[in-house]
């Protein structure tokens, strides 16, 4: 960046070079100058130009360079830090708005950091350079210049304080879009289906057209302050002329010193002009890098553990009084307290909203239980580091997640995961002959989410990687709701073999899967109030008997006993 300045001040110095020589080559043409005085005027002229070139280029180089470097830092610790939020980040920032934070808002960082600045400097070292130079040269015409300076200063300044208001709009109206394309995108199939295309079209144009009125403001900022400028500068250059003319008729003025002015007075001006687009982009910048920075403060981020000694890999788990609530003064789960010995099975049922998601979710330490701890083989999770929690945890969702990528790149998830060994898992789940048949086999892409695949091979699919990673604790949060009858039965069987030695931590809204656990929790509104196993609770006559004999008489459903 010093040397980057320094090539700058080299670069914007050097244009004087051109109105010197002018006035003494006209006042020596006049004096009767020799033609080796002329021919080193010239000579001198065209070494500033090639020097002045040669500057610019190095500037130029320097600085793109530099931010690029610090760009590339700048968004990789942006990401760094938004993968380190806990899930009351994500819900707080739709996609949309993070990616335009990411990506055109840093990509607007980069023109303060490589065009901005500098040149901005730049600018304001031009004028106070040919200010000076004007009033060195003849006191009487740099006032006269220099007299319509305040009147330029104030229309620039209305100028910026517009521009600066427009171009938070814009920023903010340009994160609305792209959060509304991206969810009208995602989301198409359900426009479809519910034939919502007219309403979501009218929400995409409200927003699109929101944008292109913030457009309109500083277009118009723009049409007021161009025509401004002009008309001042035109007013300074007819007053330079007539005070010159009137100095040159008195014999105060030589004609070499009306040349250099007219010269002068040209570069001065420019930087003027300029200036507004120096500005525009510095406004731009600032308003992006407000909402970037803003990001940087949000700290939504858990604890980091400590890399601990290796623990015994039993999978004990112990939810020891846990209680929690995604608001401060509302609880979702209080008073919770079970144990989950290792190589047993724990399943959590109950209504919709009772808290059994939630209760995976702080095992999987998406957050953190605002009492209480959870115990894993006797450390709590927020002891653990994340590497040590993740190889421990295996998760199945209710909603499958795909990356793009092949299906072994799917099942492996960053390790280096023999293809022998990636084929028996994907066996024991019934996908062996389905992936043998496809053309590319373990290759073949998934596509964006896994659009390729059916929803219950993509089910299938996450089991597999969550099994692929050999963890001691299994989350299976409606790991089957997506999945056939035969399917389920298949993965059942399979995973079965392959649960031993492991504990698991089971949700599900059909209790058929999960009368073999060794211990059911019947959760009703964030409180356990039945716990045992299958027949004991059929046999207690309570909540998870009656939704027992309703699941019998209409299928699976989940109702609030």
């Amino acid at each position: 960046m010093a040397l980057a300045g320094i090539l700058m001040v080299i670069e914007e110095l050097l244009p004087f070079a051109g109105p010197h020589v002018l006035r003494r080559a006209v006042d020596g043409l006049e004096a009767g100058a020799s033609p080796a005085t002329l021919r080193n005027l010239v000579l001198l002229f065209l070494a500033a130009i090639l020097t002045q070139g040669l500057a610019g280029f190095a500037r130029t180089v320097t600085i793109e360079a530099v931010g690029a470097r610090i760009i590339h830092g700048l968004r990789s610790a942006l990401f760094r830090h938004v993968e380190a939020q806990g899930m009351a980040f994500f819900h707080r920032h739709p996609t949309g708005e993070l990616m335009t934070r990411l990506g055109n808002d840093v990509d607007s960082i980069n023109r303060l950091l490589s065009e901005v600045l500098l040149e901005l400097t730049g600018s304001v070292l031009m004028l106070t350079a040919g200010a000076a130079y004007m009033l060195s040269v003849d006191w009487r015409l740099g006032l006269c210049c220099l007299a319509f300076l305040p009147a330029m200063l104030l229309a620039t300044h209305i100028f910026r304080i517009r521009v600066r208001s427009s171009n938070r709009l814009i920023r903010h109206e340009l994160a609305q879009l792209n959060t509304t394309l991206q969810e009208d995108i995602e989301g198409a199939w359900l426009v479809r289906i519910f034939g919502r295309e007219r309403s979501r079209l009218a929400s995409f144009s409200r927003h699109n057209a929101a944008y292109r009125d913030a457009y309109y403001d500083n277009i118009d900022s723009y049409a007021r302050y161009f025509p401004t400028m002009n008309l001042l500068t035109e007013f300074a250059t007819a007053a330079l002329f007539f005070l010159g003319a009137r100095l040159f008729w008195h014999g105060s003025a030589s004609i070499g010193t009306l040349a250099s002015f007219s010269w002068t007075m040209g570069m001065f001006f420019r930087p003027l002009r300029e200036l507004s687009d120096r500005i525009t982009n510095l406004q731009q910048s600032l308003s992006a890098g407000e909402r970037v920075f803003s990001l940087f403060a949000e700290k939504i981020a858990l604890p980091a553990g400590e890399a601990l000694p290796a623990l015994p890999r039993e999978g004990r788990v112990e939810f020891r009084d846990v209680a929690f609530g995604y608001a401060p003064d509302t609880q979702v789960v209080r008073g919770i307290n079970f144990v989950i010995e290792p190589g047993k099975t724990v399943a959590l049922v109950g209504a919709t909203g009772s808290g059994k998601s939630t209760l995976a979710s702080l095992l999987c330490r998406f957050y953190d239980p605002q009492e209480g701890m959870i115990l894993l083989d006797g450390t709590d999770l927020r002891a653990l580091d994340p590497g040590e929690r993740g190889r421990a945890l295996g998760i199945v969702l209710q909603e499958p997640f795909l990356f793009p990528g092949t299906l072994l790149d799917n099942v492996a998830m960053g390790r280096d995961l023999p293809r022998a060994e990636a084929m028996a898992i994907l066996e024991e789940l019934g996908l062996a002959s389905w992936v043998t048949n496809l053309p590319q086999g373990l290759d073949t892409p998934v596509g964006e989410r896994g659009v390729r695949l059916s929803t219950g091979q993509r089910q299938i699919l996450s089991f597999a990687r969550a099994l692929a990673h050999a963890p001691r604790v299994l989350v299976l949060d409606e790991a089957t709701s997506a999945i056939d009858a035969p399917s389920e039965e298949l993965i059942q069987n399979a995973t079965a073999r392959m649960l031993h030695g492991r504990s698991s931590l089971v949700i599900a809204h059909r209790l058929a899967t999960v009368r073999d656990a060794d211990e059911i929790l019947v959760l009703r509104r964030g409180e356990i109030r039945e716990r045992g196993r299958h027949a004991e609770l059929l046999a207690l006559g309570g909540i998870y008997a009656r939704m027992w004999e309703l699941q019998g008489r209409r299928g699976a459903v989940s109702v609030e006993i």
